[in-house]
């Protein structure tokens, strides 16, 4: 899986953020003779460089130790390994050979590495394949120390866990508490666990306002973050500021979610902001941006250096993500950031310094997202058309099938669907009429028969009592069915807010699903130069988007044009 590239043995000095920001964009190798060094922080901070993680020689024991384990010398490995003065990536190693395809790990060792390394990410791992292959009448080996076993334990001891006697998963425990409707519960364990977007949802549906800005604040910080998430907790940030009292903040995270202009949250934040996004590369087309451009710059690492170099020096799991970096690990690395930062939720001075550590070891992550300009080769137009015609928006019908299939006309999914808008055999026969759809599937591999079954399902969806034509609610249901979505509703109302509808479908596949067509409708629309007038909605707030805002009547025919001219001009 990893490479190394061996380079000339060089003395120490500083990277910039610049340089860093290079290493970024190249593959997986990275000149492991370099230290790391904590440059690139807000003006008037230290620019002195960190401290390396290890000395040259350590560096180069674990870097051998890497190299051997990605050839199989499982030997040269651990021998390698433990050359090295500094244990720091020891356990990292010893975890690999382990696991590693040639090698069949018995339970005394992995309850030895559990002994000594119980602490770190990869112990649950071990720790359920020793339990796998523990001898009968032996001891169970030592539990996991890690984060979320430590919360889960202190919460379902102290009885604040959400009542579902099912729930063994302390990562889901905020969202099963939320779904529940224990909004205190998923309030607190969001909390603890760092599930920040879970809890800024209960702490809104409590209507405490200045509780979930904070919760929310948290998420549209986060570097390790999706775009997409952080463009939606910056959106929710700015909804919670002006709930409780700070419009002063309220256009800071709009313009944040806005950097993300591809986004579901980043669309609505432009309008709310008055402002169009650019289409990139789109050529000669109806539609023409007038507005400013939302544009992405990469963040600063936002921290003091002399902190940072401080906190690396004192906390094991920095110096253990300083040193995997300086290896050539560099998605370790980066996965070492999310989980000290995941760890921190709670202290956020630690959580600042993880910030920076982040942005220091994966520049530039989130500067490199697809969500951060609309560029319309990535939003095919092919000419296609529907048996029968489009009886909906056809950038509707294209954002399902590029969601769907990417246009793939030959798609076939594992839970049986076909074609281009992924149309299932028995829903297919269902709406037709037809069992050959059953007995021949094939036949939904035709585009032209496979666009009209997956328009007909949608105007389906559109016409289902609770949902009266909004398009939120049924392209959510497209993909999960109505099933969640009407849960939704009944548990919030039929009047209910539709983002906050969309954030309590208790399906995560039909959330993210609604949000990545809807934003690909609207990009759509303004490509064919359509109105988007349910954006329009949607940014104003209003409680019902459907589609019909949407739809333009087609001109009439040529035939029809001379008929009322001459029946004009009879009269």
């Amino acid at each position: 899986m990893y490479s190394f590239r061996r380079t000339r043995r060089a003395s120490l000095f500083a990277f910039t953020l610049c340089a860093l920001a290079a290493t970024a964009a190249q593959a997986e190798d990275v000149d492991t003779s370099r230290p790391y060094v904590a440059a690139g922080a807000d003006s008037g901070a230290d620019a002195s460089p960190s401290p390396t993680a290890l000395s040259s020689e350590d560096r180069l024991s674990y870097t051998t130790a890497f190299d051997a384990l990605r050839r199989g010398d499982l030997e040269l490995a651990r021998a390698s390994a433990r050359q090295a003065k500094d244990r720091v990536l020891l356990g990292q190693v010893e975890f690999e050979r382990l696991f590693h395809p040639s090698h069949v790990a018995t339970y005394d060792e992995l309850a030895a590495w559990l002994e000594t390394y119980s602490d770190l990410p990869m112990a649950e791992r071990v720790y359920t394949l020793a339990m796998r292959r523990l001898p009968d009448g032996a001891a169970e080996p030592k539990r996991p120390g890690g984060l979320l076993t430590r919360t889960w334990a202190s919460l379902t001891s102290s009885g604040s866990g959400s009542g579902d006697g099912g729930v063994n998963d302390p990562a889901k425990a905020a969202r099963v508490a939320l779904n529940n409707d224990d909004l205190a519960g998923a309030y607190t364990m969001g909390q603890q666990i760092g599930d920040w977007w879970t809890a800024g949802l209960a702490a809104w549906r409590m209507e405490q306002h200045a509780d979930a800005f904070r919760a929310f604040e948290h998420v549209a910080q986060d570097p390790t973050e999706d775009p997409w998430v952080r463009s939606g907790g910056a959106f929710w940030a700015a909804r919670a500021a002006g709930q409780s009292g700070r419009q002063d903040r309220v256009t800071e995270y709009l313009r944040q979610a806005a950097r993300w202009p591809a986004t579901f949250y980043g669309q609505i934040a432009l309008r709310q902001l008055g402002e169009e996004p650019v289409i990139e590369n789109q050529g000669p087309r109806p539609y023409e941006a007038t507005l400013q451009r939302a544009s992405f710059t990469p963040e600063p690492i936002g921290v003091d250096t002399r902190a940072l170099n401080a906190f690396i020096r004192s906390d094991e799991d920095a110096r253990r993500t300083v040193a995997l970096y300086e290896v050539g690990r560099r998605n370790d690395a980066e996965q070492a950031a999310r989980n000290g930062l995941r760890a921190a939720s709670g202290d956020s001075a630690a959580r600042q310094m993880w910030v920076g550590l982040y942005r220091l070891v994966a520049p530039g992550r989130a500067a490199q997202s697809e969500a951060s300009r609309i560029d319309a080769v990535r939003y095919p137009m092919p000419d296609l058309q529907p048996m029968g015609g489009f009886t909906i928006e056809r950038a509707l019908v294209y954002a399902i099938a590029r969601k769907e299939t990417d246009f793939n006309a030959n798609a076939r999914s594992g839970a049986g669907a076909y074609g281009l808008m992924q149309v299932m055999p028995t829903t297919a026969a269902h709406m037709t009429g037809d069992q050959g759809y059953v007995r021949t599937p094939q036949r939904l591999l035709d585009p032209a028969v496979n666009m009209k079954l997956g328009q007909d399902y949608v105007n389906r969806l559109f016409q289902i009592e609770s949902f009266q034509g909004d398009l939120l609610k049924a392209v959510a249901s497209y993909n999960a069915g109505p099933g969640p979505m009407l849960a939704a509703i009944r548990k919030l109302g039929a009047d209910a807010d539709p983002l906050l509808l969309i954030e309590t479908i208790d399906v995560p596949q039909a959330r993210e699903y609604v949000e990545k067509v809807v934003a690909a409708y609207w990009i759509y629309q303004r490509m064919m130069g359509g109105p988007v007038k349910t954006l329009d909605a949607v940014a104003s707030g209003a409680r019902a988007v459907p589609i019909r805002l949407d739809y333009v009547a087609p001109p009439p025919a040529p035939l029809q044009v001379a008929e009322a001219v001459l029946g004009g001009g009879s009269r």
